[in-house]
C-alpha cells in the first residue's frame, strides 16, 4: 500500500493519498538520496524501528541507570518489528510520541512547542492514531493535576497544540488530485461490506493467535513492577500509555468495533516499563550476583524472543513473480487509452478470497504505471458451489466497482487475468499472463531491491534523518546525548512538516529539487532557529555595565 501511495502521491499530489506523513516522508528521501521507491519505504521501517529504540532509551534516562536505558531501547526497539513488519505510519506516530514525551522532560517552552510540532508531524503519519496520543498525554496532564499543576498545563498544551497543528497540516494540503478510495485491506472490505461479524471474529482471531508474537504477558508483571520507577512527565506519560492501552484491549474485545491487536503493538509502554522493573529486580538480587545475571538473562530473553518470532514469520507481501506479471501486463497497458479502465480478476479455489483480492489490489496498484494507478478495478469472478457471505459480498462490491469504472470513462474496461491472483479462469478478450514467459520492458517499472541495497539505504536514511532532526533536538534538549538519541524521529517528522507545506505551495515532491528543497529546509531550519535562540540567550546573559553620569 505505501508503495502505491508513494507512487500515486509523486505525479498527483499528497491530497490523493487518504493518510500523507509516509509517502511524502518517502518521497523527500528518494529524491534527496537517490533510492528506489522500495528501498526508501524498506528503510523507513528500519531506521524508525531503531528510532523507536533509541526515543525510548532517552525517555527514562533521567529515570533510571544507563543500563536500564539501554535495557528499555533493546526491548521497546525489538517490539518495533510488529509495526516494522507493515504498519509503517503507526510507526512513525508511535516515534513522534517517545520523542515528544522526552522533549516535555524539558521544562522550557520551547521544548513542549517543539512537543507539539513533533506530534502534529506524527499525526501527519496516522491521525487515528494521533488521538489515541493526545489521549495519553491529556490522561497523563490529569495526574500530574493536582501535584504539579504548571506540567500538567504543559502536557495538555502539547497535546492540544499538536492537535490543532495537525488540523492546520491536513487542511493546507493543496488542490491536487482528488483521494483514492478503495479497500487497501480485508478489514477496511468487511467494513465497507457491512459484514460486521466477521469483523469482529478477524479481529479476535488475530488478537488470540497472536500473543506468542507479543509476549505481553511476561512483560506486563514487570511493567507493573515499574509503573513506580518513572520520574517526572515521562513517567506519567509511561503510566498513563500502560493505563491506556489496557483500557483500549478491553474495549475494543468488548464491543468489537477496533482491533485490539493494533492497541498492543502500540503499546510501547509495556516493555518500556518493564525494563524498568528488571531494574528494580536487580536491585533486590544484586548481592547473589549469579541468581541476578539468570533472572534478568531469562527474562529478557523471552521478551526479545516474542519479537524475534515475528521476525521469523514474516513473509514477503509480493512475490516476483506477482510483480512480473504486472511488469507484463504493463507493456499492454502502455498502448491503451490514458482514462480505461483497467480491470484484473482475482481468483482463488478456497474461501480466502477477501485477503487476497485486497492484496493483490496493493500489489497491482504498486506494480501499473503512477498515472494509471486509478485506473485499476480489481474484480472477483462468480465461482460456482461458493456461497460464503464474504465471497458473495467481494463479488456483488467489485463489480459495483467495476460498472462505476466504466461509467465515469464512458468507456467499457480492459480484462487481465494475470496467473499468480487467477489461475482459474480465462474469459473471453482478456489479456492472459502467466510469468516468466515473457520478456518485457515496461514503463515506469517497480524495481526488486536487494538486501545489500535496503541495508545500505537504511544506513543513509538514518545518516540523513538524524543530521535534520539534531538542530531540532537541541533545540528542546540541553543534554546532546538524549538529542542525538531522539533526532531519527524528530528528523522523520521534521521532514514529513516540511514536505506537506511545500506540496501546500505546489511544489511538486516527487522531482527531485522539491525533495531536496524539503530536506534542505527541514534540517537547516532547526539548526537556524538554534543559532537565534543561543544568540538571544548570550545576549540576556551578558551582565550591564551602569555608566557614571558625566560631570
Amino acid at each position: 500500500m505505501y508503495l502505491w501511495w508513494t507512487r500515486l502521491a509523486g505525479v498527483d499530489g499528497l491530497s490523493a493519498v487518504e493518510r500523507p506523513g509516509v509517502p511524502a516522508l518517502t518521497l523527500v528521501l528518494q529524491g534527496t538520496l537517490g533510492l528506489s521507491v522500495v528501498q526508501a519505504t524498506a528503510a523507513i521501517e528500519v531506521v524508525l524501528g531503531t528510532g523507536v529504540g533509541l526515543a525510548s532509551a532517552a525517555l527514562v534516562r533521567r529515570s533510571t541507570t544507563r543500563w536500564g536505558a539501554a535495557l528499555a531501547g533493546l526491548l521497546a526497539g525489538t517490539f518495533a518489528v510488529h509495526l516494522a513488519a507493515g504498519y509503517v505510519a503507526t510507526l512513525t506516530t508511535a516515534a513522534a510520541l517517545l520523542a515528544a514525551g522526552t522533549l516535555l522532560d524539558d521544562q522550557r517552552l520551547r521544548a513542549a512547542v517543539l512537543a507539539a510540532l513533533v506530534l502534529a508531524g506524527g499525526g501527519l503519519a496516522h491521525p487515528d492514531f494521533h488521538l489515541l496520543s493526545i489521549a495519553i498525554l491529556l490522561v497523563a496532564a490529569a495526574t500530574a493535576w493536582r501535584s504539579e499543576r504548571v506540567e500538567a498545563l504543559r502536557i495538555a498544551a502539547a497535546a492540544i497544540g499538536g492537535g490543532a497543528l495537525l488540523g492546520l497540516g491536513l487542511l493546507a494540503g493543496r488542490p491536487g488530485g482528488p483521494p483514492i478510495d478503495v479497500d487497501t485491506s480485508k478489514d477496511a472490505f468487511l467494513r465497507r461490506a457491512g459484514l460486521g461479524a466477521e469483523l469482529r471474529s478477524a479481529y479476535l482471531d488475530r488478537f488470540v493467535h497472536r500473543w506468542t508474537r507479543y509476549v505481553q504477558w511476561v512483560s506486563v508483571p514487570l511493567a507493573i513492577v515499574g509503573l513506580g520507577a518513572g520520574r517526572g512527565n515521562p513517567g506519567r506519560i509511561l503510566r498513563a500509555w500502560f493505563v491506556v492501552t489496557f483500557v483500549g484491549v478491553l474495549a475494543a474485545l468488548v464491543t468489537g468495533w477496533l482491533p485490539p491487536d493494533r492497541f498492543v503493538t502500540f503499546g510501547f509502554a509495556i516493555p518500556i516499563l518493564a525494563a524498568l522493573g528488571l531494574m528494580w529486580t536487580w536491585r533486590r538480587l544484586q548481592n547473589r550476583r549469579e541468581l541476578a545475571y539468570g533472572v534478568i538473562g531469562v527474562l529478557t530473553f523471552l521478551m526479545v524472543g516474542g519479537s524475534a518470532i515475528a521476525w521469523n514469520r514474516q513473509e514477503p507481501f509480493m512475490s516476483r513473480d506477482e510483480v512480473t506479471a504486472v511488469s507484463i501486463a504493463n507493456d499492454e497497458i502502455s498502448g491503451m487509452k490514458p482514462g480505461t479502465p483497467l480491470a484484473f480478476w482475482v481468483n482463488q479455489p478456497n474461501d480466502q478470497v477477501s485477503f487476497l483480492a485486497t492484496r493483490a489490489g496493493n500489489v497491482i496498484r504498486a506494480g501499473v504505471p503512477p498515472d494509471r494507478i486509478r485506473d485499476v478495478v480489481v474484480v472477483v469472478p462468480p465461482r460456482e458451489g461458493a456461497q460464503t457471505p464474504q465471497r458473495l459480498a467481494l463479488e456483488r462490491l467489485t463489480r459495483a466497482d467495476l460498472r462505476a469504472a466504466e461509467e465515469r470513462a464512458g468507456r467499457s474496461a480492459n480484462v487481465f487475468v494475470l496467473g499468480p491472483f487467477d489461475a482459474l479462469d480465462h474469459p473471453e478478450d482478456a489479456f492472459v499472463v502467466d510469468p516468466p514467459a515473457i520478456d518485457v520492458h515496461p514503463v515506469d517499472p517497480l524495481e526488486e531491491a536487494s538486501a545489500a541495497e535496503i541495508a545500505w539505504a537504511s544506513i543513509a536514511v538514518l545518516a540523513l534523518l538524524s543530521v535534520v532532526g539534531f538542530g531540532w533536538a537541541r533545540i528542546g534538549l540541553d543534554d546532546p546525548v538524549r538529542a542525538v538519541a531522539i533526532s531519527p524521529a524528530v528528523g522523520a517528522v521534521a521532514l514529513i512538516l516540511a514536505a506537506v507545506g511545500l506540496d501546500a505551495l505546489g511544489i511538486s515532491l516527487g522531482r527531485t529539487a522539491g525533495a531536496v528543497a524539503a530536506s534542505a529546509l527541514a534540517g537547516g531550519g532547526g539548526y537556524l532557529i538554534g543559532l537565534v535562540l543561543q544568540r538571544r540567550s548570550r545576549t540576556n546573559a551578558t551582565p550591564q555595565v551602569e555608566q557614571e553620569p558625566a560631570e
